[in-house]
């Protein structure tokens, strides 16, 4: 890929640019301002709901976001949806009565927002390093709210550190209902409507915009990634990626930690 051809840079949020939940470095913030400047896209492409972005990147005059996974694309200038692949609410309502049973965290995206079935707000954010000034919902039981808003669901998401656990539940949920599993890290599982992802969602975006599969350098960490990384002509996994991610990736460049995505950009674009 010829790196002075890029029109479009993508990247996974958590564990590829955000370190431990928190922002995105003032260098990286630099760089993709000046990238921006370029004329070259710039777009997230997370498993995170849209509620759930980073202060760094809201500051960003971003035109899109991608995300839970790929599930929905929003115009960010006229806020509003221009692309959704949606659990049926009667589908995503039995899995998290089922999920009910294992006694695992879980959580369910709807509408740009993610309901948390949890009665401790200050958990949810120990859990998962969420700043004070990012919103946080919560839900006594996501079942019964999902079959009284009868809406569609963007994702639905899992945690557990016991893998015989997370195995089973793979295998039980994928043998029951007609969903997708992907995860972001060793210990969750995210599930969604089959054949979306963030390389689906990416592809259909580029095609509005008029730019080609090689002309995307596209960043990730996780199983969650591995679609996008094979669409970009540039798929980039940073060092602490899992290995499926790297298997998919053309390149392998720097830690998150490090700033690995900065380093790569900064030297190409």
């Amino acid at each position: 890929m010829d790196t002075q051809k890029i029109r479009l840079i993508a990247f996974d949020m958590d564990n590829t640019v955000l370190a431990d939940g928190a922002e995105i470095t003032p260098r990286l913030q630099r760089i993709l301002l000046r990238a921006m400047e370029k004329g070259i896209q710039v777009i997230p492409c997370t498993g995170r709901g849209r509620r759930q972005m980073p202060r760094t990147l809201e500051e960003l005059p971003l035109l899109y976001t991608i995300t839970s996974n790929g599930s929905l694309i929003l115009d960010e200038k006229q806020n509003r949806a221009i692309y959704s692949d949606l659990v049926d609410w009667q589908v995503a309502a039995d899995i998290l009565g089922e999920l009910r049973t294992f006694g695992v965290f879980f959580c369910v995206h709807i509408d740009r927002a993610v309901y948390f079935e949890c009665g401790e707000e200050s958990y949810v954010r120990e859990k998962y390093h969420i700043p004070d000034y990012m919103p946080v919902d919560l839900t006594e039981n996501a079942e019964k709210m999902v079959r009284a808003r009868r809406e569609g669901a963007e994702k639905i998401f899992l945690r557990t550190d016991d893998m015989a656990l997370r195995d089973e539940i793979r295998r039980r949920i994928l043998g029951k209902y007609p969903v997708f599993c992907s995860s972001s890290s060793a210990h969750n599982l995210e599930f969604g409507v089959p054949g979306c992802s963030k390389g689906t969602s990416l592809r259909w975006l580029c095609r509005r915009l008029g730019i080609k599969g090689s002309e995307v350098a596209a960043f990730g960490d996780g199983e969650n990634d591995k679609e996008m990384l094979e669409f970009a002509g540039r798929g980039l996994a940073v060092g602490n990626a899992q290995p499926a991610c790297k298997a998919a990736a053309d390149e392998v460049i720097g830690d998150c930690a490090a700033d690995g995505v900065a380093d790569w950009l900064e030297k190409r674009v």
